[in-house]
């Protein structure tokens, strides 16, 4: 737990650094939900992963959403912001809802998923923000005998 924990706090510099933009300061604060857990069968094909987040004193302009994936001793910028594979990976988002949508589903794509909202026009260190991440395991096919 504590290389994952490592982990994150690089990835969130590294966020900072991705999304570092000039403004003046203000207190947009953004909260980022996500579940802790999820399970999917790989004979599903495809799963979505949602967050969720919330502010206050941000302004009204849409926030850059990210997606990460943790995987044993590395992440991978799945979506940051555009998806670095549109067949596998696709971004949903509604209000303030985002989803992550993982196609063609197999064991491999077990993870830690990670949300990221920013609003770039502001300097607060609290307008950009991550989840505490999706732990996804993904099954292989259930066999039932007959």
């Amino acid at each position: 737990m504590a290389s994952f924990n490592k982990l994150k706090n690089v990835l969130m510099l590294a966020f900072d650094w991705i999304l570092y933009s000039a403004g003046a300061a203000d207190n947009c604060r953004v909260t980022v939900t996500q579940p802790r857990f999820q399970q999917a069968d790989s004979s599903m094909n495809s799963v979505s992963l949602s967050c969720s987040y919330s502010t206050s004193g941000c302004s009204s302009s849409q926030p850059e959403v990210l997606w990460f994936r943790f995987l044993t001793n590395t992440h991978q910028d799945l979506c940051t912001p555009g998806c670095t594979d549109h067949q596998k990976y696709k971004v949903h988002s509604s209000e303030k809802n985002i989803s992550l949508e993982i196609k063609d589903l197999t064991v491999d794509d077990s993870a830690v998923y990670i949300c990221g909202i920013a609003f770039l026009d502001s300097e607060s260190a609290h307008s950009k923000q991550t989840g505490d991440g999706t732990v996804l395991t993904v099954t292989g096919q259930l066999f039932i005998p007959s």
